[in-house]
């Protein structure tokens, strides 16, 4: 895991990777809250990240309802119905308390898009 400045209070989340045979331990959640922790105290407001929807190589499917998809010309459309039809991971990270505040179409090729989720880290 890492995280990365981008600018002024902002800090990227970037990578997260967790072994198969490890996950579903806590071991994710542990590795983020403690990337929050550090960003906070260095002065971090938001932590953002970017969750890819690029094709399986096996199947050619992506894994959310967004990946092989027209986004255009209405990206937040198709994003404000968002499904997880394949073990996506953005739905860990809702479930860390952050919010999907974007997507970039076609970010890894075309229908394989980026969605952006990013929280607050720091108490008002």
């Amino acid at each position: 895991m890492g995280g990365l400045h981008e600018y002024a209070r902002v800090w990227e989340l970037h990578p997260l990777a967790v072994a198969p045979a490890a996950q579903r331990r806590g071991v994710g959640r542990a590795l983020v809250a403690a990337l929050e922790e550090r960003v906070a105290a260095l002065g971090g407001l938001t932590l953002r990240l970017g969750t890819d929807d690029m094709h399986m190589v096996e199947t050619g499917e992506g894994r959310t309802s967004l990946a092989g998809v027209e986004l255009y010309p209405d990206p937040l459309k198709h994003l404000s119905a968002i499904r997880n039809l394949r073990g996506h991971p953005y739905e860990f990270y809702l479930a860390c308390g952050y919010a999907i505040v974007g997507v970039m179409p076609d970010a890894n090729g075309i229908g394989q898009p980026d969605i952006f989720m990013a929280k607050r880290i720091a108490s008002r």
